[in-house]
């Protein structure tokens, strides 16, 4: 009898919660405003809320109901509670994200709670939110008294188990193939919605994608839409080139994981020998730990945070403006990069109509190193003597872990191959260290050959070459069992090398703090006649200009990021934050005043529409 009983309640819970659905869909609508749906996109709204975020609500309140379940009122009345914090999370992320174009983590949270005064929040938006609090508490309260008078069937369980799970799968199969297809009635949708990592499937969608109807309506003109969630660039770019000048060629050439203290004489000879009569940042941060945010950084110009959306709306914005740019003054592309880039999305959003070359011969990461030398190298003698300038683009894998490199190439011992999967944080990293300084000198080695070949054919006196790298690597280095990188954003992991060589230009070193989306700038300011501010395309600046030196620093992860202001880093996961020093993450920080961190956030939303043209108050 007691069991039966326990089922009922349970049931009556389901009731309760699928009761809340039409609520969320509601408020989740409200953000969706600007967007414009198709049947499909309706199809995956609904999915996506039904199978995502009450089937998350159903996971957590079923876990509680049992858990409590000799307290059965108890756990009903808790459950009811946490139902009425979903939803009203839900609802304030709503406002804010309409704001601010960010949603609510816990780092908002706690900084509002370490520097309330400084926010300025009035006593209306005080009492607002308590209202909004009270309704939701009320509503709850009548949906679980509803839910409990009702009679409810023995089927009911099963049916809402069958119609989340199936919502769940049915919304992410559609994200995939979208995914993998741009589609960006789907892909668009995501950066609206709070606390969302939709699936993607390479393998799978390529496999299955042409069975759906994603990414194949030719009729879907994506281009200006109303619904578009980013203003890129803010303002059209100006051209002032002057008369008799010529449009430089551009090489970039990028190490995989490339950490600050790697490059010197020993390590990288070539490119310490270049770098000699460069641009150098002694304080460069990359904008990511993982490849992808350190690439969009680069060649964006713009903070990780926008990734998503730049992503969702790539077909919109087509490449960034640098590439715009060069595109219209027709360069040649040679870019050859053994990192996944049409995987990644990368060739989507940032080569989008050029031709990556991702292919080349070999088993191992050395001989396909190799072998892109070689297609690089031929690239460069096919340019010889042509009118058009070249863009051309190196991206070597050896050093990236299991950091390869041919044995002849063992300059610093002891080295070995070295299973990382049984280090701990007590583990002597000096074999893994010498077998990444030895594929790091490997690459050099490849980047060499490229330099003196640029320099053989006579390019050096119209060619800017850069050299840098995605992001930095760990071995263990506060004793805190971090390897690699994408786990932190400590200066292992987030300060790189930078050397910008630009023919006629006197060697310097910057010892100011800069960042990847600085590159961008400065290459369409210095070196291709822009003359538009950095402000109207990018978050960076141009490093041949004067500049502050206490710079805020925004730097992206997988499925995170980070603020870096001085010496401190505040890194924010979707459920919780972390505060520690640049330096040793073994080392809390206090977290800072509000003033210091209101430009970053500034930064961080001034390329999205609501900034500009949508408000509360409406605009």
């Amino acid at each position: 009898m007691q069991r039966d009983s326990a089922l009922a309640d349970y049931r009556r819970l389901i009731i309760a919660l699928a009761l809340n659905t039409p609520i969320i869909l509601i408020i989740f609508l409200w953000n969706l405003m600007p967007v414009e749906f198709s049947v499909l996109t309706w199809i995956y709204f609904i999915t996506v809320s039904v199978g995502y975020y009450v089937l998350a609500m159903w996971l957590v309140t079923t876990i509680v109901f049992v858990m409590l379940l000799p307290f059965r009122r108890v756990g009903i009345g808790l459950c009811a509670v946490m139902t009425g914090a979903f939803v009203y999370y839900f609802l304030i992320d709503s406002f804010v994200f309409r704001l601010t174009r960010m949603h609510i983590d816990p780092f908002w949270i706690e900084w509002i709670v370490s520097d309330f005064g400084a926010f300025g929040i009035s006593g209306g938006t005080l009492r607002s939110a308590l209202l909004a609090l009270l309704l939701i508490a009320a509503i709850e309260y009548g949906l679980f008294h509803y839910a409990w008078r009702i009679t409810v069937k023995k089927f009911i369980t099963v049916s809402f188990y069958t119609v989340g799970i199936a919502s769940l799968i049915i919304s992410q199969v559609i994200h995939a193939m979208a995914y993998e297809y741009n589609d960006a009635r789907i892909t668009k949708l995501t950066p609206y919605l709070p606390v969302y990592y939709p699936v993607s499937s390479h393998n799978q969608a390529a496999k299955y994608g042409g069975r759906l109807p994603i990414g194949n309506d030719e009729s879907i003109d994506i281009e200006g839409e109303e619904g578009d969630a980013v203003t890129y660039p803010l303002r059209e770019l100006e051209m002032d080139k002057p008369e008799g000048k010529r449009f430089p060629n551009i090489l970039v050439l990028l190490f995989e994981s490339w950490r600050y203290d790697m490059m010197n004489a020993d390590i990288t000879p070539h490119t310490y020998a270049l770098s000699r009569n460069s641009l150098v940042c002694s304080r460069h941060y990359c904008s990511g730990n993982s490849t992808v945010a350190g690439v969009f950084g680069l060649f964006y110009g713009l903070f990780p945070t926008y990734w998503t959306t730049v992503k969702a709306n790539n077909k919109a914005i087509h490449n960034p403006v640098l590439i715009d740019v060069l595109e219209n003054n027709r360069y040649n592309y040679g870019v050859f990069a053994n990192s996944n880039f049409k995987r990644h999305k990368i060739k989507d959003a940032v080569f989008r109509d050029i031709e990556v070359q991702e292919s080349f011969a070999g088993e191992s990461k050395i001989e396909q190193d190799l072998d892109m030398t070689r297609q690089l190298i031929g690239f460069l003698r096919e340019q010889q003597g042509r009118e058009r300038p070249f863009f051309a683009l190196g991206f070597y894998k050896s050093n990236h872990a299991p950091y390869l490199y041919p044995q002849t190439d063992t300059i610093f011992r002891p080295a070995g191959d070295q299973n990382l999967m049984r280090a701990n944080s007590d583990t002597d990293p000096t074999l893994y260290f010498n077998d990444y300084k030895n594929a790091t000198h490997f690459v050099d080695k490849l980047i060499g050959q490229v330099l003196q070949e640029i320099d053989s054919l006579g390019l050096m006196s119209n060619t800017i070459i850069i050299v840098t790298t995605d992001h930095g690597e760990e071995f263990n280095d506060d004793r805190s069992n971090y390897w690699g990188h994408g786990t932190n954003f400590t200066q292992f992991q987030t300060v790189v090398p930078l050397v910008i060589y630009a023919p006629g230009r006197e060697p310097r070193m910057i010892t100011q703090i800069t960042s990847h989306v600085d590159i961008a700038p400065t290459l369409l300011q210095e070196f291709l006649f822009c003359i538009n501010n950095p402000g109207d395309y990018s978050n960076g600046i141009n490093l041949y200009r004067d500049f502050g030196d206490n710079r805020p620093m925004v730097i992206g992860s997988y499925v995170n990021y980070a603020i870096i202001l001085d010496d401190n880093v505040y890194e924010i996961y979707p459920f919780r934050s972390k505060n520690y020093k640049l330096s040793n993450i073994n080392k809390d920080v206090a977290f800072p005043a509000y003033k210091e961190l209101t430009p970053l956030m500034d930064e961080m939303k001034r390329f999205y529409r609501s900034s500009q043209q949508w408000s509360l108050g409406g605009r």
